[in-house]
């Protein structure tokens, strides 16, 4: 189902059933969950000219009360190419926040890595929806081997009831996990989850960058990012027909019903982490309907942070580049608001940040769009899910490179062979 059928069809349900009053249950649940997250952040500086990647660890006291022999696990990481901002998202806890220069790029604290720490005196402590900021690390030049003593290495292979209430977003994501298109994650009722109950999806379907097959360096990664309702199968065509010898596809899966800031903060912070673990040179992204927001999103956070992958393809197909008056319709008048249609009103703030920066000049984007209106329905010319107008935006025709059309509705388009051949031709004149 699509947005535009989904938002006036549920708004019509929710008068009327039990199952959509259940469903907007789970809306207003979900949103109290996601309103609860701990969020932590803060800056890490160096005191090197030149700065290996860095590794920012948050780390959770696991002592039930506070003592000058507190024992800590670590529970999350994030990563930068160089000294700047980071971020997590918990549960309530105790914290502390390490960050060390990774010299070797594995991922692994040595005891040659100069690094800095805060909290660890003085937990920060986290709770009901709070929002810590503003954490300074200032990693030395040179400092002490890191107490090894302090950290809690009880084994914990198998996640219980109680890891999971307390687990991050670091924790619940996969960072190129392989698996198949046809795996159960990326079923139809994990992606109902994803949109009406998005926190649950983090527990139960796991978002995160998958791959299809094991990672060969000779070949070119080509990241798949679906839209609302969707899933990686949906590019189940366009990945056939994808040259195996030379690529190999990833899939972007998230919970589309999430704020899209917060997916695009997690899709560029998982792939920092793929690029610092594979010191991958380049790969190109294409994106479907909402997708494509997600993905601009990523990209312009990419070309701020990362001084690693380049992105010199960007294809996205069908996306709704001025939003979606139905989104406007539902905030106004749904029970429960889930949260991606703050960001698919036409003029909201993340449609409108994603002008006020342009794509870098090394990125290429390629703009599909589609139409297929159905000539017995009143309207705006669409392809039956998206109006022409909010595709060919005008900001988002100016930077394309280039543009095509095809006569195929929303979701057709991604079974249509002259897409498969357009992208072939595009992919080609960049690899």
């Amino acid at each position: 189902m699509t947005l535009r059928r989904f938002a006036l069809l549920c708004l019509a349900a929710a008068a009327a059933t039990l199952a959509a009053g259940c469903m907007f249950a789970d809306v207003a649940r979900n949103n109290e969950a996601l309103d609860a997250t701990c969020r932590i952040s803060g800056n890490v500086t160096s005191a090197r000219r030149a700065p290996q990647p860095i590794v920012v660890v948050l780390l959770r006291q696991t002592d039930a009360q506070p003592s000058a022999t507190a024992r800590w696990r670590i529970v999350d990481q994030f990563v930068l190419q160089h000294p700047g901002n980071w971020g997590f998202l918990a549960s309530d806890g105790r914290y502390a926040v390490a960050a060390y220069e990774d010299r070797n790029g594995d991922f692994k604290y040595q005891a040659t890595d100069p690094y800095g720490k805060t909290g660890f005196e003085q937990p920060i402590v986290c709770s009901g929806g709070g929002y810590v900021s503003g954490l300074q690390v200032a990693i030395p030049e040179r400092s002490d081997v890191f107490p090894q003593d302090l950290l809690d290495r009880t084994p914990a292979a198998v996640m219980s009831a109680d890891d999971y209430a307390s687990a991050t977003l670091g924790q619940l994501t996969a960072v190129g996990e392989q698996a198949a298109l046809t795996d159960e994650r990326f079923s139809r009722t994990h992606v109902e989850d994803g949109v009406w109950r998005p926190f649950d999806f983090l527990f139960t379907a796991r978002a995160g960058v998958y791959f299809l097959q094991p990672y060969d360096p000779r070949k070119v990664p080509v990241l798949f990012v679906h839209g609302m309702f969707g899933s990686p199968t949906d590019f189940t065509f366009l990945i056939e027909s994808l040259d195996r010898d030379k690529y190999q596809p990833w899939v972007f899966y998230y919970p589309s019903g999430a704020r899209l800031a917060t997916v695009a903060d997690h899709l560029n912070q998982t792939m920092a982490k793929l690029e610092a673990r594979l010191t991958l040179p380049r790969y190109a992204v294409v994106a479907h309907s909402m997708g494509g927001l997600v993905s601009r999103g990523f990209i312009q956070r990419h070309a701020r942070s990362s001084t690693v992958g380049l992105i010199p393809v960007f294809v996205s197909i069908s996306t709704p580049w001025g939003g979606d008056p139905s989104a406007r319709m539902g905030v106004s008048m749904a029970p429960a608001v889930v949260p991606v249609w703050h960001d698919m009103s036409p003029g909201s703030e993340y449609l409108e940040s994603l002008f006020g920066r342009a794509l870098p000049p090394e990125t290429r984007h390629s703009l599909l769009f589609t139409f297929n209106r159905n000539s017995s329905l009143p309207g705006d010319s669409s392809d039956r899910t998206v109006t022409v107008a909010s595709q060919l935006r005008p900001q988002a025709q100016r930077e394309a490179a280039r543009l095509y059309g095809f006569d195929d509705d929303h979701d057709s388009v991604l079974v249509d062979p002259q897409v498969a051949a357009t992208l072939k031709d595009i992919l080609a004149r960049f690899f």
